[in-house]
């Protein structure tokens, strides 16, 4: 099956996901979007959904942002970005593909069998995980765990963390952008799969919402990272297969 026609089914599933829990787009369509179409033009085609689907949720829950936390993580992730934009363009694919894979499976473990509710960390680890969390986001666009681990054990409602995550992830999209573009990332051939993704991201979004609505959050939680546990093992068995 064409590129043309299995990008925008995977970009479907992402918005689904991100409408639904508030993240999660590029932990799931990364993986699949870099075999599909290589890692360098799968990375700034998820920033753009990315930053088309932070804005619509901005829109609907920025009342809910924890404003203080919101600047500290963005401020450092600031930090991170560029590194990671330069170990993506001048990096080794297959070790960045590795990398992506050990980072899924480390999240979907921590999120099924390790995460325990009572912990508590204080405001100001905002910066390290902010940190890391830029690193991810440049280099694989993936900068939501380290941010969903710190808003878990920071003890967020459920509509902060939706509005939350919103408010880190359209300046730090934003951001991305502008250095992806100084990088040379956004080609032609990536503004081709976002614009006949478009569509199927917006479907995505509104079922997402409606999802959102009626399942009880932590249920869908534990499928969604049973499936993420599950892609991020393969891909690292593919990967190591290939090399």
């Amino acid at each position: 099956m064409p590129a043309d026609a299995l990008v925008p089914v995977v970009i479907f599933f992402g918005a689904l996901i991100y409408a639904t829990f508030g993240f999660g787009d590029a932990l799931f369509g990364m993986p699949i979007l870099s075999v599909i179409i290589g890692i360098k033009t799968a990375t700034p085609l998820m920033t753009m959904n990315g930053f088309t689907l932070a804005t619509i949720m901005f829109i609907r829950h920025y009342r809910e942002i924890d404003w203080k936390s919101a600047r500290r993580l963005v401020f450092a992730s600031l930090f991170g970005i560029p590194i990671g934009i330069y170990f993506l363009k001048n990096g080794n694919e297959q070790f960045t593909k590795l990398i992506l894979g050990i980072v899924i499976t480390g999240v979907s473990v921590y999120n099924l069998f390790l995460k325990k509710e009572s912990i508590r960390i204080g405001k100001n680890w905002a910066y390290a995980f902010g940190f890391i969390g830029g690193v991810l986001g440049g280099a694989f666009n993936t900068g939501g765990p380290p941010i969903v681990i710190f808003g878990t054990l920071s003890g967020w409602t459920q509509q902060q963390f939706v509005g939350t995550l919103q408010g880190y992830f359209l300046p730090n999209d934003i951001f991305i952008l502008i250095c992806q573009f100084v990088a040379g990332l956004l080609t032609l051939k990536v503004l081709h799969y976002y614009l006949i993704s478009l569509p199927f991201l917006l479907v995505g979004l509104f079922f997402g919402s409606k999802l959102h609505a009626k399942i009880p959050v932590k249920k869908f939680n534990q499928y969604v990272f049973v499936l993420l546990l599950m892609i991020g093992i393969l891909f690292i068995f593919r990967t190591l297969l290939s090399a």
